[in-house]
């Protein structure tokens, strides 16, 4: 009896399944925290030209500057939102990867017990047959000898 190699060959498509994941985790989670410094910084530009608009209104200017200024701020709070909406996408991804990543550790580790257990019920195998042919080694010198 031999350990069969299909175990073998499952565990280290688990693994290799394992590690893939493992990378599209680590770059699911790089872009999801580039996503959210994009989103504070543009907070802070936001309340910077929030700041800036009020500032202008209370000294005298024209009703063009004034257009520009909530314009450019509308813009900026519709960038904020598209941000938002990117960063909730991503969080989403970075949970399906995650839940993935679980999956395939899980089926890893499932398929190096199934081939722990496969190595020891041949290892117990020999060992019973090692015995049998020690034991009928030892009857038959025991019948040589009587």
């Amino acid at each position: 009896m031999q350990v069969r190699s299909c175990w073998a060959v499952l565990t280290k498509k688990a693994k290799d399944t394992e590690e893939i994941l493992v990378r599209s985790y680590a770059e699911a989670q790089k872009k999801f925290r580039a996503l959210q410094e994009s989103r504070e910084r543009m907070d802070t530009l936001l309340a910077d030209y929030k700041k800036r608009a009020f500032e202008a209104q209370a000294a005298l200017h024209s009703m063009a500057d004034a257009t520009n200024q909530r314009q450019f701020v509308l813009h900026l709070q519709d960038l904020v939102n598209r941000i938002d909406a990117d960063v909730a996408k991503a969080s989403a991804e970075l949970e399906g990867i995650k839940l993935a990543l679980l999956q395939a550790t899980h089926q890893r580790m499932k398929m190096e017990t199934m081939q722990e257990k496969d190595e020891k019920a041949v290892k117990t195998w020999e060992r019973k047959r090692d015995q049998k042919e020690m034991d009928a080694l030892g009857l038959t010198l025991f019948n040589l000898k009587s």
